[in-house]
Formats: C-alpha cells, structure tokens, sequence
C-alpha cells in the first residue's frame, strides 16, 4: 500500500522567492486526500500563529508537497 509524507515550507514570496527549510510532518497518510486536506489545515494553522502584519509584509505564503513513499 502506498503512503504519503507532507513536507512543509514557509516562504516569503518579497522579491525573488526564499523559504525556511523544509519541514516533514510527523504522521503518514494512506492517502493522497488524507495529506492534501492536512497540509490545507496546517497551513491555516501557521498563516494564524504568524498573523496579518507579518503575512502582510514579508508577503509569506505556504507551499507543501505530499511525497509518496515505499510501505511494506
């Protein structure tokens, strides 16, 4: 069966393009759904905690990818 890790990055999108490392959530999903609603909800969850002003004016934005990966 097939799993999916979320990988998050948080960018700042003034002037070219700069994101803080890479961070992989702790759980696997079954599914490509499970991974894509969660990376939408924790991003919610980040956009929250950072705050308009912040938002704002480094122009932050979260960018995530679901990676498949092998299960035995």
């Amino acid at each position: 069966m097939t799993k999916f890790t979320l990988i998050i990055w948080v960018c700042s999108f003034l002037g070219s393009q700069s994101c803080l490392p890479p961070v992989e959530y702790p759980k696997q999903f079954n599914s490509w759904y499970e991974c894509s609603r969660t990376a939408h909800k924790e991003s919610l969850v980040l956009i929250s905690k950072m705050g308009y002003r912040y938002l704002n004016e480094y122009r932050v934005a979260i960018k995530y990818m679901c990676r498949e990966v092998p299960s035995i």
